[in-house]
């Protein structure tokens, strides 16, 4: 009998223990943790289960938090312990309050395929850390205070497939490696204290659909690399210091439907080639020191929308071959040495409510 009560008192031990670990190995003592810091709406209600709290998504079991949503909450406070949810693969913090630096606890993260720290007011650098995330796939951090360099260490995430770091105080040069992420869709880094030339390897990224580098101090010509994807769809290099012409081989991108370069220092003339673009429907090229007649070869272009030459040295006379784009609603021109009448058929354009010659 004495035996009897030892081994149910054995047993009640094994069990209370196996309770306990079970306890521990879910997200709910962190989520409470985290909660005491941000005071999330909703989260920590009695008899809910965290699972179905705000923002968040639980794997099979149930036990652990696999995406945590908390963007547009005006959330303020630390988030360093949101690192300790080790099985996230999609963390959005975006559009709060949230300031100090980006926890380098981050980088624990191994499972992460998401990270959207976007719109908030991160300062600091970039945490090197963050090149641990191999399974990373978004990454956002726009819209910061962040500065410094963009860390070498990032080179790592190959899996990325959308890279923005736009609108901080990020200095330094593009890293020749961003070339090398072959899976690259997006990359912005507009807005920023960026120097140098624009990478002629970024022309390697066979997937890249959109290049975003406007409002920093980019030097050296526009690489024709970048025209060889045929994939490209947008163009963003305004306000820079780029110098040299428009490659011809932009008439390989027969997707581009945005191409906006200006404000910058290019020279020579607009490539006949442009008239291959039929995808276009922005171009935009005022404030260089382009020369030459304005090629007939835009007539092509039918879903050409806004054409901005404006303050160039453009010669010669407006080709009425404008005319037939028949989508065309600004017209800009000004600041040339343009010369003759306007068409006839340029007038007629029914959807043209801009003209500013």
């Amino acid at each position: 009998m004495a035996f009897l009560c030892f081994l149910s008192i054995l047993l009640l031990g094994v069990l209370s223990k196996s309770q306990l670990v079970f306890a521990q190995l879910n997200d709910e003592p962190t989520l409470l943790a985290i909660n005491k810091e941000l005071v999330v709406p909703g989260w920590g209600v009695n008899g809910t289960n965290f699972c179905s709290w705000k923002g968040i998504d639980c794997d099979l079991n149930q036990a652990f938090v696999v995406k945590l949503d908390l963007s547009r909450l005006q959330l303020r406070g630390n988030i360093t312990l949101v690192s300790e949810l080790k099985a996230l693969k999609r963390l959005d913090l975006s559009n709060n309050a949230f300031s100090g630096t980006i926890p380098s606890a981050f980088g624990n993260l191994s499972e992460l395929e998401f990270l959207d720290l976007s719109l908030n007011k991160f300062g600091g650098v970039i945490p090197r850390e963050l090149g641990s995330l191999k399974n990373l796939r978004f990454f956002n951090l726009s819209n910061n205070l962040l500065g410094g360099e963009i860390p070498d260490e990032l080179k790592s995430l190959e899996k990325l497939e959308d890279f923005q770091v736009s609108s901080n105080k990020l200095n330094g040069s593009i890293p020749f490696w961003v070339g090398n992420l072959t899976n690259l869709r997006v990359f912005t880094a507009y807005e920023n204290q960026v120097v140098g030339e624009i990478p002629d390897n970024l022309g390697s990224i066979s997937e890249l659909e959109l290049l975003n580098l406007h409002s920093n101090q980019l030097e050296g010509p526009i690489p024709k690399s970048i025209f060889a994807s045929g994939k490209l769809e947008v163009l963003v290099l305004t306000q820079n210091r780029l110098t040299g012409d428009i490659p011809e081989l932009v008439g390989h991108c027969k997707g581009l439907s945005n191409i906006r370069i200006g404000n910058n220092d290019l020279v020579g003339v607009i490539p006949r080639a442009i008239g291959n673009v039929s995808g276009l429907t922005y171009f935009e090229a005022d404030n260089n020191n382009l020369s030459g007649e304005i090629v007939p070869e835009f007539s092509q272009c039918s879903n050409l929308t806004l054409l901005n030459l404006a303050s160039n040295g453009f010669t010669g006379v407006i080709p009425p071959e404008l005319g037939q784009l028949i989508n065309l609603q600004e017209l800009i021109l000004y600041e040339n040495s343009l010369f003759g009448e306007i068409p006839k058929s340029i007038l007629a354009c029914k959807n043209l409510n801009k003209l500013d010659l």
